[in-house]
C-alpha cells in the first residue's frame, strides 16, 4: 500500500474536490430529471389510456351511429355550402344507395353527383328551396323526382334545419326519404277518388245517400248524384239536408221509413221493386238499399241506388206475350238438338203427333215423326240440305203416334246457329197442318165446274173487262142475268167500250173507276147511278183485278148489285136513326163500335162523355191512337188480344174484358166491357164491334184490398211457422239441457265421493302391503295354513295387481269426471246471458260429448278430428247457444261421413281464427262427399232436409243460423265442392254491441 500512495498538492485537490460536488449536484439533479421523466411516462400512459379508451367509445358510438343510419330507411347526410357558393357532403348515410341510386363515397367526394339525377322539371324549385333556407335560416322541406323518364322516375323529401357557422359556412344536417310507394298511394288514391267520382257522376243510375237519424226512427237525404237529378220527375236539389218528415207526405215517407227498416234490421242490403205515376205514366223502378257500417259493427249510413227498370217490365210482359202466342199457335212449332232429342214442341205440334206431355219428355225423338217409308228421305236429303244450306222447305208427311195417320204437312226445317261462331245449335221447325188445305183444294177443283155453272145461273149481273195494253177498256162478256135485270146479252157487250155501251158521260166515269181498280191492284166497292131504258137506278158494284205472271192486271171482274130499293130504304132508315141514337144516350153505360181495321172508333153514345170526360169529336179527332191514348199500358195487350180473337169469332159471341181508361182528368177508372161482332166484311172477318162498357172501379178497389189482405196473411203465416220452428227447437234444446245438467249433476256427486276416496284407499293399500312384507321379513317361515293361503291368493300377484287396479279406477273416475264437466259445459243453462267465455272450451265439450260416434265402428274406421286453434280472446256471446250451433254442424259433418265412407279415413278439422280486431271465425269442414250449389241454396230454410225420414227434422241448420246471425250479429255460411267435402264457417264478434246485451 505504501508503494501506491499517491501525493496531490492541496490546490489540486480543492480543485477536484469542487468537482466532485458539482458531480454530485449533476448525478442529484440527474436522478431528479430521471425521477420527473418517470412520472411523466406514468402520467403519458394514464393519458394514452384514457386516450384509447374515448377512442373505443368514440368508434363504438360512431358504430352504433353507423349502424343506426345504416337501417333507417332513408339518407341521413350533412350539406355544406360555403360563402363563395361551394356544395360539399361531409357525410351521407349507406341508404344513398336505396334512395339515389348512389355510392356514399361517390357523393362525399363529389356533391354535383347527388344532384345529377334530379328531375329537370323539379331542379329550378330544389334550388329555390335550398337558397331560400340559406337566406332565412329556415327549414328546409321539398320534395322532388329523381330520374329522367317515367318508368325510372321516383319521387324523395328532404328534410333538413341550417345552422350557420363563425366562418359564414352554412350546414344542413338533415334526412332524405324515398316517398315513391307514398306517391305512387296517393295517385293511387287521387285515381280512386277521381273513379269514384266519375262514378258517382257518370253511372246512367241514380244513387242517393241517407243519414240515419234516432236509431232508425227517421232519415236524412245528405246528396244525390247526377243521374238521379235527371232521372226524377220531380226536383230533389231541395232534399239536401230534410228529413224524410220534411221533405215527403206523410204517407210516402212512411212507406220509405218501412223499407229503409228492413235494411237496417236485416244489416244486409235488400231490393224492391215498384212502380210510380207521374204526369199520366208510370215508371218501374229498382231500388238497392245498401248498409255503411262503422268502425263498431254499427249502421251509419244507407246508400240507395235507384234504376229505372220500365223497360225491362215491358221485355217480360212482351216475352210472356211472345211465348203464350207460341203456344197458342195453330202452327206446329219445335226444335231439338242435332242428335235429333227434341228441345221445346208447343201444344199445337204434340197435338198433330197425338202426343201426351209425359210421352214428348221420356224418350221421343224426331225419327218417330216419320212413317219408315220416309226416313230413308227425310236422313239423305231433308237434313243434309239443312245442314249445308240452313233451311228445307217443302209438303211432307208427318206420321201420328196413335192413329199411325200420314198427316200432309208443310214442312220448314232451319238450322240455328252461334251467332258468334257460326256453329250449328239445334233444328227448328215450323210446320202447317195441310189436311184442311188439301181438302180445300180438292173442293176448289170440284167447285171450280160449279162456280162456272153459277157464273150463269147467279141472279146477280157478273161482268169481265178486258184491259188492254194501252189502258182502253172493253167488254168481254157477262153472264145470262145480265139480259134478264136489265136486257143486255153477252153478245151485245162484247168488244165494247163503257162510252159505247153507257154513253160518253155515263161511260167517261165508268172508265175512270175501272182506271182506280188497275191503279190500286186490288179490289175496290162503289156505288153507282146508271141508266138503263131512260130510267135511273142504282147499283152496288164490286170490282175484282186479275194479275197476270208478270204483275199486270189484265181484266177487270166485276159484280154488280141492283140496291135502287135499299137507296129508296136508306131514306127511310135516317128518319129512323134518330130514334135509335136518342135511345143510345139514355143508357148508363158507354156503347160503342170499334173498327178493328182502322183501330178507331166509329161511334160512341153520349155516356162516353159523361163518364171519361171525353166530347165525341175528341175520341174521332184520335183516330187510330185511342187505344194508346186512353187505356192503360198494362191492359193494352190483353184488348188487343181479344180484339184478334173477335176478327175470326161467330156471331152471338161475346168477350168480356177488364181493363183501366183515363179520364179527361187524368183519372185512371176500371171498366168492364163486353164486345160482340156487328158487321163483317165480304170474306166473313169481323169488321166492326158492339161494345158496352161499365164503370167497376169500386168493385176492383175492393177486390185489391182483399189480395193485399191475403198477401198480409201469407206473411204473417211464414212468421208463425218461422216461431213454430225456433219454439220446436227450443223446446228440444232446454229439455235436453235440462237432462244433460241434471244426469250430470247426480253422476258428479257419487263420482266425486268414489274418486276422493281413491287416494287415501291407495295410501292405506300401501301401508298395508307394507305392513304384510315387513311380516315376511321377519317370519319368513309363517304356518302351513297361511303359506297354503298366501298360495291360494297369489299374494305376489295381488300385491302387484292391487295397486294397478286402484291407479286404473283412478284414471276412470278421473274421464268420468271430464265427462260430466263436458255436459255442464254443453248445457250451460246457468249462462242465458251474453258472457266472456274461452270458444275453444265450447268445441272441446262438444267433441267430448261425440266421441263415441267418433269412435272406430265396424263399417270404417275412426273418424279423425284434426284442431288448428288460433290465438283467440275471450268472445261475448251466449255460450249454451253456441254449442248448440257446434253440436248441429259436427253431428251433420259425422252423418255425411258415415254416409260417404266405407273402409276409408274421414277426417273433421277444426280451425279458429281472428279475422280482425273484434271478429273471429270458425271453420269446421270434412273430406265427405260434398252439397250441390242447389241444395246450399235451400241449407237453411225451416224443415229443409236431405235426410231419410225419421232422421232429421230440417230445424238444426235453420236455428244455428237464427243463432249466429240474428242473436250474435254474424254470418253462417258453407262453402263445398261436390266430391271434395264441405266447410261450415261461422263468423262473430269479439264484442257485442249494447243493443244486442
Amino acid at each position: 500500500m505504501a508503494g501506491n500512495l499517491i501525493t496531490v498538492d492541496k490546490n489540486t485537490y480543492d480543485s477536484l474536490q469542487t468537482e466532485l460536488m458539482e458531480l454530485r449536484q449533476v448525478v442529484s439533479q440527474c436522478q431528479q430529471t430521471e425521477l420527473s421523466r418517470n412520472s411523466a411516462e406514468i402520467a403519458l400512459k394514464q393519458i394514452n389510456q384514457q386516450l384509447e379508451e374515448c377512442t373505443a367509445a368514440l368508434r363504438q358510438s360512431k358504430a352504433r351511429f353507423q349502424k343506426l343510419a345504416d337501417n333507417i330507411p332513408g339518407m341521413l347526410y350533412e350539406f355544406r355550402l360555403a360563402p363563395d357558393g361551394t356544395m360539399s357532403f361531409p357525410f351521407v348515410s349507406s341508404g344513398c344507395r336505396e334512395v339515389l341510386g348512389l355510392e356514399p363515397d361517390h357523393v362525399e367526394k363529389d356533391a354535383t353527383v347527388g344532384f345529377a339525377n334530379v328531375h329537370p322539371d323539379d331542379f329550378p324549385g330544389l334550388q329555390a328551396a335550398i337558397m331560400h333556407s340559406a337566406q332565412t335560416l329556415q327549414k328546409f322541406e321539398y320534395e322532388w323526382r329523381i330520374g329522367n323518364t317515367f318508368s325510372q322516375q321516383g319521387w324523395v323529401r328532404g328534410v333538413s334545419r341550417p345552422e350557420l357557422q363563425a366562418d359564414g359556412v352554412i350546414i344542413w344536417y338533415g334526412y332524405l326519404a324515398d316517398i315513391s310507394k307514398r306517391k305512387q298511394t296517393e295517385q293511387q288514391f287521387k285515381e280512386q277518388a277521381q273513379f269514384l267520382q266519375s262514378i258517382w257522376e257518370g253511372v246512367d243510375y241514380g244513387i242517393y245517400v241517407l243519414d240515419i237519424l234516432d236509431g232508425g226512427t227517421e232519415f236524412r237525404y245528405v246528396k244525390f248524384n247526377p243521374a238521379i237529378l235527371n232521372l226524377s220527375p220531380i226536383p230533389l236539389e231541395p232534399f239536401v239536408g230534410k228529413t224524410m218528415a220534411e221533405g215527403l207526405p206523410p204517407d210516402v215517407a212512411n212507406h220509405y221509413r218501412q223499407r229503409y227498416r228492413e235494411c237496417i234490421q236485416s244489416r244486409k242490403t235488400v231490393f224492391f221493386e215498384e212502380p210510380i205515376s207521374h204526369d199520366e205514366q208510370e215508371r218501374w223502378w229498382l231500388s238497392n238499399v245498401t248498409p255503411l257500417f262503422d268502425s263498431s259493427s254499427e249502421i251509419y249510413q244507407l246508400v240507395v241506388t235507384v234504376a229505372d227498370i220500365t223497360e225491362r217490365k215491358q221485355a217480360e210482359k212482351e216475352r210472356q206475350l211472345f211465348v203464350s202466342l207460341i203456344e197458342n199457335s195453330s202452327d206446329f212449332i219445335g226444335c231439338a238438338d242435332l242428335e235429333g232429342k227434341p228441345i221445346f214442341l208447343n201444344e199445337a205440334g204434340r197435338k198433330l203427333l197425338g202426343l201426351s206431355n209425359q210421352e214428348f219428355s221420356e224418350d221421343f225423338t224426331i225419327d218417330q215423326c216419320f212413317s219408315p217409308e220416309d226416313k230413308e228421305y227425310v236422313y239423305q236429303h231433308i237434313i243434309p240440305t239443312v245442314i249445308k244450306d240452313g233451311v228445307w222447305q217443302g209438303e211432307f208427311r208427318f206420321l201420328h203416334s196413335q192413329t199411325e195417320e200420314l198427316i200432309p204437312v208443310d214442312y220448314n226445317l232451319f238450322l240455328m246457329k252461334d251467332p258468334e261462331t257460326g256453329e250449328p245449335l239445334y233444328l227448328s221447325t215450323i210446320t202447317r197442318d195441310m189436311r184442311d188445305r188439301k181438302q180445300a183444294e180438292a173442293e176448289l177443283q170440284e167447285k171450280e165446274q160449279f162456280l162456272r155453272t153459277i157464273y150463269d145461273g147467279f141472279p146477280q149481273l157478273i161482268f169481265v173487262v178486258n184491259v188492254l195494253e194501252n189502258c182502253e177498256f172493253r167488254f168481254a162478256g157477262c153472264n145470262s142475268a145480265a139480259e134478264k135485270i136489265v136486257g143486255i146479252n153477252h153478245e151485245k157487250i162484247v168488244g165494247k167500250t163503257p162510252a159505247e155501251l153507257h154513253g160518253e158521260v155515263e161511260g167517261a166515269a165508268i172508265a175512270l173507276r175501272y182506271q182506280s181498280c188497275v191503279d190500286a191492284g186490288d179490289n175496290i166497292n162503289y156505288e153507282e147511278c146508271l141508266t138503263f131504258d131512260s130510267e135511273e137506278t142504282w147499283w152496288f158494284t164490286t170490282l175484282n183485278p186479275l194479275k197476270n205472271s208478270e204483275g199486270r192486271v189484265y181484266r177487270i171482274v166485276g159484280s154488280t148489285l141492283n140496291i135502287t130499293a135499299r137507296k129508296k130504304a136508306e131514306a127511310e132508315l135516317q128518319a129512323s136513326q134518330h130514334f135509335i141514337q136518342r135511345v143510345a144516350d139514355s143508357s148508363p153505360n158507354i156503347l160503342y163500335i170499334f173498327d178493328l181495321e182502322q183501330q178507331c172508333n166509329v161511334y160512341a153514345n153520349r155516356e162516353i162523355t159523361n163518364i171519361l170526360g171525353y166530347s165525341i169529336a175528341k175520341i174521332q179527332e184520335m183516330g187510330g191512337n185511342v187505344l194508346p191514348t186512353i187505356v192503360h199500358s198494362d191492359d193494352l195487350p190483353l184488348l188487343i188480344n181479344n180484339h184478334q180473337k173477335l176478327v175470326t169469332a161467330q156471331d152471338g159471341t161475346i168477350l168480356e174484358t177488364e181493363y183501366r181508361l183515363k179520364k179527361a182528368n187524368n183519372e185512371w177508372r176500371w171498366f168492364g166491357s163486353r164486345e160482340t161482332p156487328f158487321t163483317r166484311n165480304a170474306d166473313g172477318t169481323v169488321k166492326q164491334i158492339l161494345g158496352v162498357s161499365t164503370d167497376i172501379t169500386e168493385r176492383k178497389q175492393a177486390q185489391i184490398e182483399l189480395q193485399q189482405q191475403a198477401k198480409n196473411l201469407e206473411n204473417t203465416l211464414s212468421e208463425l211457422q218461422r216461431t213454430q220452428s225456433q219454439l220446436i227447437q227450443s223446446e228440444k234444446m232446454s229439455s235436453l239441457g235440462n237432462m244433460v245438467a241434471g244426469v250430470a249433476h247426480e253422476i258428479n256427486n257419487p263420482v266425486n265421493f268414489i274418486h276422493g276416496n281413491l287416494i287415501p284407499a291407495s295410501e292405506y293399500t300401501k301401508d298395508l302391503l307394507g305392513l304384510v312384507e315387513l311380516y315376511q321379513q321377519y317370519f319368513p317361515e309363517p304356518p302351513a295354513e297361511i303359506q297354503a293361503e298366501i298360495a291360494d291368493i297369489d299374494l305376489e300377484f295381488l300385491k302387484t295387481d292391487l295397486v294397478k287396479l286402484l291407479q286404473s279406477m283412478q284414471v276412470g273416475t278421473q274421464r268420468i269426471r271430464e265427462i260430466v264437466l263436458s255436459l255442464r259445459n254443453f248445457s250451460r243453462l246457468d249462462e242465458a246471458e251474453f258472457k266472456r267465455v274461452d270458444i275453444h272450451e265450447g268445441i272441446e265439450s262438444t267433441l267430448m260429448i261425440l266421441h263415441n260416434r267418433l269412435k272406430c265402428k265396424q263399417n270404417h274406421p275412426e273418424i279423425e278430428v284434426i284442431k288448428e286453434y288460433g290465438k283467440l280472446p275471450l268472445i261475448e256471446c251466449y255460450p249454451g247457444q253456441l254449442n248448440q250451433v257446434f253440436m248441429n254442424i259436427l253431428s251433420n259433418a259425422i252423418d255425411a261421413l258415415d254416409d260417404a265412407f266405407v273402409g276409408e279415413q274421414g277426417k273433421i278439422c277444426i280451425r279458429t281464427e281472428l279475422i280482425n280486431s273484434n271478429r273471429i271465425a270458425i271453420r269446421i269442414s270434412d273430406n265427405g262427399m260434398g252439397i250441390s250449389q242447389h241444395t246450399i241454396a235451400k241449407l237453411f230454410d225451416p224443415f229443409f232436409t236431405t235426410k231419410d225420414v225419421g232422421k232429421g227434422t230440417g230445424l238444426g241448420l235453420s236455428i244455428s243460423y237464427q243463432i249466429v246471425v240474428d242473436r250474435h250479429g254474424g254470418k253462417l255460411y258453407c262453402n263445398s265442392i261436390p266430391k271434395k267435402g264441405a266447410e261450415f264457417v261461422i263468423e262473430i264478434p269479439v264484442i257485442q254491441p249494447e243493443s244486442r246485451k
